[in-house]
């Protein structure tokens, strides 16, 4: 009967990733919106924090848009802050885009990521903002592409799909391999079949009116997945949430296996907080995982051979995935991966469950519901406080 049970675990598993690999292929797949004659000129927000692995290249992307008319803002809160050197070679080899530089260390909340972009947008002169975090790269076409889906009737905000690449250890690899299936299979999934809301913030094109009008920055900085709350604000609103059919990049360079682990362990966190129910359920979507507890705890040929086939399975829809965003690898390569990053997926999948604490760029802070960060005062008595600062 166990057995039994097991199977019909890891079916569904593999029934939910096939899925999403189909939702992922009708996403990258579906049409692209035509631009209009006059599209308006949009500000471009880019975090830094520290040299992101092939960070000029990134930033050089940016200034290579087919775009008529945009703007560059990069802003760090550190002046000496070694990303601000990369960004100003970048700029000197690109005359003709204009690009300022914003270095503010004020703080409206205990996101930094949003700090920052709360200072740039004090510098930002047109309506319309993208914001872009400073590890991904883009094609020329890119901003046309989110610009004419934000164009569309009742479109609130356009959030772009991205694929892991120029992965140089193993945790890269891993991340990209998690990337390109689950996260992506994940936010297609929920678009496209169940018409919900499911936001990354490596891409995110928005009109400042519509950020004005759920709070602006000074309301984001609050939580965690700033990037999550900003789209359920913005669907709260009565607008539409898009996604455009085009990738861009995120390039890892050299993630170790530690450093993939704590960043997933605050994903995991992030969609814990964000929706209970379907993180419970995300356990149906390792089916390798599921197979490999079956084994353990029956210990028969049964389970064993049924682990085998959740293996071969599971690695040939990542594989599939992978492909559909052009970014495959070896297929050799792929049950040795996906055995891996479905173990330590897997493992981490208990913790949010019994620890909801983050350290972020030194301070100890607490995730609470919808991921409100709280601080842990008795563990952080150095806890940097919010400036009372208002965000434009």
């Amino acid at each position: 009967m166990a057995t039994w049970i097991v199977a019909a675990a890891v079916l569904a598993g593999i029934t939910l990733t096939t899925v999403m690999g189909l939702a992922q292929r009708r996403l990258l797949t579906s049409p692209t919106p035509r631009p209009s004659r006059h599209l308006p000129p949009v500000s471009v927000l880019k975090p830094l924090k520290g040299v992101d692995a092939n960070l000029e290249a990134n930033l050089a992307s940016f200034f290579r848009l087919d775009y008529p008319r945009y703007e560059l803002l990069f802003g760090a809160d550190d002046p000496s802050d070694p990303a601000l050197a990369v960004a100003r070679a970048v700029a000197a080899r690109h005359p003709g885009v204009a690009w300022r530089i914003v270095v503010d260390s004020r703080h409206i909340g205990f996101n930094p990521k949003v700090n920052n972009l709360a200072n740039l947008d004090r510098h930002a002169r047109h309506e319309v903002i993208w914001i872009s975090d400073s590890n991904t790269r883009v094609a020329p076409s890119t901003l046309t592409g989110l610009v004419a889906q934000l164009e569309q009737p009742g479109v609130g905000l356009v959030s772009s799909p991205f694929r892991g690449v120029a992965a140089r250890r193993l945790g890269a690899s891993l991340e990209a391999l998690q990337i390109n299936t689950f996260v992506m299979g994940g936010v297609a999934a929920v678009h496209q079949l169940w018409g919900g809301v499911c936001v990354v913030g490596k891409s995110m094109l928005l009109r400042r009116a519509t950020l004005a009008s759920l709070g602006g920055f000074a309301f984001l900085s609050q939580f965690l997945a700033e990037d999550q709350v900003c789209g359920e604000e913005v669907a709260r609103g009565g607008q539409r949430v898009a996604v455009m059919p085009a990738c861009i990049d995120n390039v890892l360079g050299a993630v170790t296996v530690r450093a993939f682990l704590a960043r997933h362990l605050r994903w995991a966190r992030i969609r814990r907080r964000m929706n209970p129910a379907a993180y419970v359920g995300e356990l149906l979507l390792n089916p390798v995982f599921v197979a490999l507890v079956g084994l353990v705890a029956l210990r028969n040929r049964e389970s064993c051979a049924l682990l085998a086939a959740a293996l071969l399975g599971k690695a040939a829809l990542d594989a599939l995935a992978e492909r559909a965003v052009g970014a495959g690898r070896p297929l050799l390569h792929y049950p040795v991966l996906t055995l891996a990053k479905d173990l330590f997926i897997g493992l981490a999948w208990f913790v949010p469950f019994f620890s909801a604490k983050v350290v972020w760029r030194g301070n100890r802070l607490r995730v609470g519901p919808r991921t409100l960060l709280v601080p842990v005062e008795n563990e952080a008595p150095g806890l940097r406080r919010p400036t009372p600062v208002e965000s434009s």
